[in-house]
């Protein structure tokens, strides 16, 4: 009897203790960058609830049916799996897009935020619509203001199905188009 009790306790221990072990880094489903690194220019971007709550209030605008050709788009940039940070190697482009934008004041801005397959529907529109808000983020700290800007969540609309996590198919998916649009 002492012996099971005394593996009972030494099993509740190691549970509790892997429980705390994995408290201690970001959830995977936590992609933000700190602000240590500044991926996001040193701003937070707001949480799933909140992001829910955003999509819920905001309606179907004109520009949601909008057709882009590849000469409308400025810039693609894209993101790992399951994030929504930018990542160093896509900021210049970013940056190259602002200064597109600061030499043409009269163009709207319309970034229009994909995902991959994997997910539920929900939770790949919520994630273009963070890969969105931290373009829009970006655009923010290069000087460009929010007010021309418009984001477009597509979610998994037009992404390549039952290919793998880490084909160029799926690669390319995970997207923010960064597109002009003349007011």
């Amino acid at each position: 009897m002492k012996r099971l009790i005394a593996l009972l306790a030494a099993a509740g221990s190691l549970f509790v203790l892997s429980a705390c072990d994995s408290m201690e880094g970001p959830s995977p489903l936590d992609t933000r960058a700190s602000d240590a690194v500044g991926d996001l220019n040193g701003s937070d971007l707001p949480s799933d609830s909140a992001m829910q709550d955003g999509l819920q209030g905001r309606g179907i605008n004109d520009l949601s049916s909008f057709e882009y050709g590849p000469e409308d788009i400025v810039a693609t940039v894209y993101f790992g799996f399951d994030q929504y940070a930018i990542g160093s190697g896509e900021r210049g482009k970013v940056k190259q897009a602002a200064d597109f934008y600061s030499s043409n004041p009269e163009l709207k801005i319309v970034l229009y935020g994909y995902t991959d397959w994997y997910g539920t529907e929900e939770y790949n529109m919520l994630l273009s619509d963070k890969r969105c808000k931290a373009v829009l983020d970006y655009f923010g700290g290069l000087g460009i203001g929010p007010d021309r800007i418009e984001i477009i969540a597509k979610g998994e609309a037009g992404a390549t199905m039952d290919v793998a996590k880490n084909s160029p198919e799926a690669k390319h998916d995970r997207r923010v188009d960064i597109v002009k649009f003349s007011k």
